[in-house]
């Protein structure tokens, strides 16, 4: 065993030494913290006296790694509290916690349904443990304080379960709550998002309405103008092919008057000429129609010309 400072380090072989049977004795060695790694490598060591040292507390590792342990020893040392996970020492049979600090003990403890002896006389227990425990001034009542003291932890475990158990269903209640507060705003939401489309469909139908009205009512505009301009654009079609019409009338009146005058000259001369063929008239006559049937060819040329012209 080698000394620290506020510390004692063991070894292996330390520990084998003094053990006696399934016995290990590490009492009155001012052990300030168990050597639980060295101590599971023995798992023979089922009786472990850990009394008289200066523990204050037992490292986690001691109720996972100790398991073996049957008897365990820890009374005067200066222990404040026990690990949680406590219970996990299912094979304990006997536990002295005499003389110590402790003012209560893990609820874990409803699982050591092994344990058939205890003793806390002398510890700073709670008012409410107290009775339970009682005096442990012998054999019987250290029987006694053991039963009683796990049969309150089982009530007490029994006790928190209860009121875990209700915390959840409260819980699950208020998630419940919080889902169908939550659907019911989702739900409003949808609502109001098709509300809103349904508003907008709406007036997207009314805009269509209205323009296709105004589209209509411009459409009949538009028709009457077409048929005001088309009407007046056959007015104005219409003037221009008369203005022709009444020209040509005027064009070609002259020229009949003149081609009836000539013929009906031409035939008087003609009966009168061959009744006198010698009258020196006659004779006049004859070269001055010669001359008339050149005007008269002439202005049949200038006409259809002037005709043709007004055609085009």
């Amino acid at each position: 065993m080698a000394a620290g400072k506020g510390e004692t380090k063991w070894t292996l072989k330390e520990l084998k030494d003094r053990l006696e049977g399934n016995e290990l004795d590490l009492s009155l060695s001012n052990i300030t913290k168990v050597p639980v790694q060295l101590l599971s490598s023995l798992p023979k060591a089922t009786v472990l006296d850990l009394s008289c040292n200066l523990l204050v507390n037992l490292q986690d590792p001691f109720c996972t790694q100790l398991t073996h342990v049957v008897k365990l020893d820890l009374s005067k040392n200066q222990l404040e509290e026990l690990p949680a996970d406590f219970g996990r020492l299912a094979r304990l049979r006997h536990l002295d916690l005499f003389q110590n600090r402790l003012k209560t003990v893990p609820v874990s403890f409803w699982q050591l349904t092994s344990l058939q002896w205890l003793d806390l006389k002398d510890n700073p227990l709670d008012s409410a443990l107290v009775p339970v425990v009682g005096d442990c001034l012998d054999e019987r009542q250290c029987r006694n304080c053991a039963k009683g003291v796990v049969s309150y932890m089982r009530a007490v475990n029994s006790e928190l379960e209860r009121k875990r158990q209700e915390q959840l269903q409260q819980q699950r209640k208020l998630e419940e709550a919080r889902r169908l507060q939550e659907e019911q705003e989702q739900e409003l939401r949808r609502r109001k998002k098709k509300e809103e489309k349904e508003r907008r469909k709406q007036k997207y139908a009314e805009r269509q309405a209205s323009r296709k009205q105004q589209q209509q009512e411009g459409g009949g505009q538009e028709e009457e103008k077409a048929d005001t301009e088309e009407k007046a654009n056959g007015i104005a079609s219409a003037t221009p092919e008369k203005h022709r019409t009444t020209g040509s009338y005027c064009y070609k009146l002259p020229l009949i008057i003149i081609i009836l005058s000539v013929i009906a000259v031409a035939v008087a001369t003609y009966f009168y000429c061959e009744s006198e063929p010698t009258n020196q008239l006659c004779r006049d006559l004859r070269t001055h129609v010669h001359q008339m049937e050149g005007v008269v060819r002439r202005w049949v040329a200038v006409a259809k010309q002037m005709a043709v012209g007004q055609k085009e």
